[in-house]
């Protein structure tokens, strides 16, 4: 339903004496006029009319979405947004509160005119009371002034991303009572569920309910409850006095079904209901996952007491045409993917994501890491300091119920001398999330690599780096010097052009790959399949992470086929084709799916008379047949593939076949001389 019909069937009812029980929230994604300067929108209609190129928009929005190959650089500046909003005479003593889920980077909000707060950080979500600002039975004008220049006190510094503008995300207006679980306490939902003890016999569950009034907290009081995926109820905790605005609750739910990843996300929902002389004045519903982890420095991850290999992946928010503005279609797509190829771990990286994505995580069973934009720099500087400790605050605390995230990120790739900063965050994260543990993602050694409960190393063996072979006494060397460290793989990966190929890729080059035109999509194979060995092989690398699951706008880029872009995704950015790479990945992770990719159909126009063919697929053995003639039968290797070296083809037209007992591929290459 349209937010203005919303609103005007809601003042309906309360004319007709029907009663609002509960909390409305009311998208106003809808009808905002947006224009690339400075304006507070105190009047829609003169800002429409004079404030430069204004033009109606839809939220989430975002004015770099087709900028980012600009040889002047993308914009980084202001953005204005303004739209009236009804507020209907029955709200008269209701509460009202403008929440945003992303704004980059930096947000200030007025209504009429009058500026009521801002918000500095571009990846989590925000809320103001407008209350006082308000009419009720009038209408407001809400303004918005996002901007994205780079500024010291606000993280990141920089980094191999863009860091688009503009109120990207999702709004809402939320209406509640006088008296109201608190929207107020750092964007987050106002409750916590701390599980203090988890088991396959017991879960003993703390709940922690924060209020806020204007009225006092007389007659008022808190019914809590688990229900299970059926709807019954496993707890029920009814009529807890308040007195005061935070309630705390405790419940114990016998051999709980345990949430337990890609094999059984089950979740619970809890609903926290806020009555006040018997009538229900507000309401929160949120599904939870029962479970318990655990990293051992030499065997790995384990989940409800069960050894459970990471294999992840890394994720931009950032598609073609799109940049960061998407919506819950493109998160369910990009989710999709993950399936297809089997991951059951993801590092939203390089910042806190969109609320959707956990909530998508908790019911498909992913493990999550999620970081803070402590990335691309460091600025010892009281203002900075405290940037990065609210983005953190934030984060945790408004994402503390999904089961989900396992990980909190502290730092990626910052280099100099900054431990104190980082023992800061990392007590702060233990303070405010005690259950679980935090990570970072480093290139280089230093001390700081040893202050959080887990490292995780970026390392491009075969691509920045001369050899892919260095990995392995790279990962063996460090487990050595420090067997206590919970290693991670938090990155890895190369580059790869679908429109660049070889014939042949199975020995090192020079690895120049940050300034390289060429990026032949077989070099990103070869790396990849020497890689993923390395860390299958070793229990105590308890993750790993590919950099990156899409190709993703970076302004400092030139290289591949594309300005402005990382092309180090196993899917282009637009979503519309899978690298050789990722089938690879496919074919060993996702055991259910009957995988059978020939490597290098792209190369169909070629010089070479000799070529290697590869074959990814989980059948136990391929015939490999070109131009009708068998070249040969092979068996699966344990990762896999199957490699034909120095296949001969003819000149001309080239039938390329490849056949399993679970299906077949091919491709027609040409050679001409």
């Amino acid at each position: 339903m349209k937010p203005l019909r919303r609103i005007l069937t809601l003042a309906l009812l309360l004319a007709a004496g029907t009663s609002l029980s509960a909390r409305e929230t009311i998208s106003i994604n809808k009808g905002w006029t947006f224009s690339k300067n400075i304006s507070t929108g105190a009047a829609v209609d003169q800002f429409a009319r004079f404030g430069g190129r204004a033009g109606k928009v839809d939220l989430p929005h975002t004015w770099n979405q087709s900028d980012f190959m600009s040889p002047d650089g993308y914009y980084r500046g202001y953005g204005s947004y303004a739209r009236k909003l009804a507020i209907p005479a029955s709200y008269r003593g209701k509460r009202l509160f403008l929440k945003f889920e992303g704004a980059g980077s930096e947000a200030s909000v007025f209504v009429n005119g009058q500026g009521i707060g801002t918000h500095k950080g571009a990846y989590n979500s925000f809320v103001f009371e407008i209350t006082p600002y308000v009419t009720p039975g009038d209408s407001c004008a809400v303004g918005v002034v996002c901007n994205n220049s780079q500024r010291l006190d606000i993280a990141p510094q920089g980094g191999d991303f863009n860091q688009y503008g503009g109120l990207y995300r999702d709004a809402w207006l939320i209406v509640t009572d006088e008296t109201c679980i608190t929207p107020l306490y750092y964007g987050s939902t106002g409750v916590f569920i701390s599980q203090t003890r988890v088991d396959r016999s017991l879960a003993s569950l703390c709940a922690e309910i924060l209020l806020s009034s204007t009225a006092g907290y007389d007659g008022c009081e808190v019914d809590f409850s688990v229900l299970d995926a059926a709807g019954n109820k496993v707890v029920d905790k009814p009529g807890i006095l308040v007195h005061g605005d935070k309630v705390s609750v405790t419940a114990d739910i016998a051999n709980p079904h345990l949430w337990n990843g890609r094999k059984d996300p089950y979740l619970y929902r809890t609903v926290t209901v806020l009555k006040k002389n018997g009538r229900e004045i507000d309401r929160i519903e949120e599904p939870i996952g029962l479970r318990y982890f655990s990293v051992d420095p030499e065997k790995g991850f384990f989940l409800n007491g069960e050894h459970l290999k990471l294999h992840g992946v890394c994720r931009h928010q950032d598609w073609t045409d799109i940049a960061s503005a998407l919506t819950e279609e493109h998160h369910l797509v990009d989710f999709d993917f993950f399936d297809e190829m089997g991951a059951d771990a993801l590092r939203l990286a390089h910042y806190p994501q969109a609320k959707f994505m956990f909530q998508e995580a908790d019911r498909r069973g992913y493990v999550v890491w999620e970081e803070i934009p402590f990335v691309g720099g460091y600025v010892n500087a009281d203002g900075f300091h405290e940037n990065l400790e609210l983005q953190l605050r934030e984060m945790i605390l408004q994402n503390y119920n999904h089961p989900s995230i396992c990980f909190w990120g502290i730092f990626n790739e910052i280099h100099g001398s900054f431990d104190p900063i980082v023992a800061r965050l990392n007590a702060l994260a233990h303070e405010l999330d005690p259950s679980r543990m935090t990570v970072s993602a480093t290139d280089q050694e230093g001390s700081y690599t040893l202050i959080t409960d887990g490292i995780g190393w970026n390392k491009y063996y075969g691509w920045y780096t001369d050899s892919v072979a260095d990995f392995g006494p790279f990962a063996d060397d460090w487990h050595a010097r420090f067997p206590q460290t919970r290693l991670s793989i938090s990155e890895y990966g190369g580059g790869a052009s679908v429109l660049h190929h070889v014939a042949k890729y199975d020995k090192d080059e020079k690895a120049v790959g940050f300034a390289e035109p060429f990026h032949p999509e077989e070099r990103q194979v070869w790396i990849h399949r020497n890689d993923w060995k390395v860390i299958a092989e070793r229990d105590y690398i308890w993750g790993s992470f590919v950099w990156n699951m899409f190709d993703f706008a970076s302004q400092i880029r030139r290289e591949g086929d594309t300005r402005g872009q990382n092309d180090k995704g196993l899917v282009t950015r637009d979503r519309k084709t899978r690298k050789d790479a990722f089938f690879f990945y496919k074919a060993n992770w996702n055991k259910s799916a009957n995988t059978v990719h020939l490597c290098s159909k792209r190369y169909v126009e070629r010089k070479e008379n000799l070529t290697d063919v590869i074959v990814f697929t989980n059948a136990p053995s391929a015939r490999l047949y070109v131009n009708g003639k068998l070249v040969g039968k092979q068996n699966t290797d344990p990762y896999a593939t199957v490699v034909w070296k120095d296949v001969s083809l003819a000149d001309g037209a080239n039938e390329v076949v490849v056949k399993t007992a679970l299906g077949d591929d091919s491709a027609v290459w040409n050679v001409t001389r």
